[in-house]
């Protein structure tokens, strides 16, 4: 199932427009809707970064084997198979994590291997490491004007084209993808002052642009920096921080769980700071899809990392940095 996140830029309102959701889970059947494309998600016709601020893995190698290490503790398959998917992924998550993992000035307590075990058991949850998993919920198939919507979410971590790349095209730092081996094409970039259920982003675009939603580095990077922007601030419990107002120096701390929610439900769903287990538990009676995602990604991520002292990760307050998840 596909979960509701991700508004676009500037809207008020995000109810449907999901970036993620928990299609990959364990045991999950999935619908006659959903779909699963070709092996690899690194191909096609996408345009890819050069940029030089990202070690990844080959300058890495010890990183590497450690997220290697961690996609094999997540139980669906441990991983993909495909040798050259497998190093894709790695190496995307490296370069995610450098650009857009918090940091440790900001954020004391913070460790870089806490963001590659959270990468490596959401995208277990979202995708089972299926790069081209698309699911088609009813969002993504809502009316636009006279014609339906083709808009699913698609990939590793299930973004959406009309909301995760939306957003991302109307304010991200470019730079900063391109690091991580992806750039967003020129006619993407060109519709970003249209509303996301505009014919472009939720009927034509999607399928245009499929081979962006299923490459490795995009993928991850994308579904990465949405995380993250909400993480460290959609921490108002009074109202959503959007990408945009976030990025005129609005939001409010959160953590990783506000991230993660956020992710699953959208800002609207995913605001406020949950501070620690108790909160996540008391989702049972009120949200009980929201506590299995945080708690499975949870474990998962606990098996990664093992025991930490003080503040778990997932409750680490984490600072509002428009500077780096936001256009300069």
């Amino acid at each position: 199932m596909a979960a509701i996140s991700a508004g676009c830029a500037g809207d008020t309102a995000d109810e449907g427009s999901s970036s993620g959701g928990t299609s990959g889970a364990p045991g999950t059947t999935l619908g006659a809707d959903a779909s699963v494309g070709g092996s690899s998600g690194t191909s096609g016709n996408v345009a890819t970064g050069g940029g030089s601020g990202c070690s990844g893995a080959a300058a890495d190698p010890a990183s590497a084997a450690v997220v290697e290490g961690f996609i094999g503790k997540v139980p669906t398959g441990n991983g993909p198979k495909d040798a050259s998917v497998r190093a894709a992924v790695v190496d995307a998550i490296l370069r995610t994590c450098e650009v857009f993992g918090p940091k440790s000035a900001k954020d004391p307590g913070w460790d870089a291997r806490y963001c590659w075990a959270h990468l490596a058991a959401s995208i277990g949850k979202e995708s089972s490491y299926a790069p081209a998993l698309t699911i088609k919920d009813g969002y993504g198939q809502r009316a636009i004007g006279s014609a339906k919507a083709n808009d699913p979410t698609v990939g590793l971590l299930q973004i959406r084209f009309s909301s995760t790349v939306r957003d991302f095209a109307a304010e991200g730092p470019r730079d900063a993808l391109a690091c991580i081996g992806c750039a967003i094409p020129a006619d993407v970039a060109s519709h970003v002052k249209e509303p996301g259920d505009s014919p472009y982003w939720a009927v034509t675009g999607p399928t245009a642009n499929s081979a962006l939603l299923q490459n490795v580095a995009c993928n991850v990077g994308l579904g990465g920096w949405y995380y993250y922007v909400n993480a460290t601030g959609n921490g108002n419990a009074a109202a959503p921080t959007y990408v945009s107002p976030y990025c005129a120096g609005k939001g409010t701390s959160g953590n990783l769980v506000t991230g993660l929610l956020s992710h699953l439900k959208g800002p609207s769903g995913g605001k406020g700071v949950i501070r620690d287990m108790g909160g996540v538990s008391a989702l049972q009676r009120t949200d009980s899809n929201a506590y299995q995602y945080v708690t499975l990604i949870k474990r998962w991520f606990d098996s990664m990392v093992g025991s930490t002292n003080g503040t778990h990760p997932f409750f680490l307050s984490l600072a509002p940095s428009p500077d780096q998840y936001c256009a300069p």
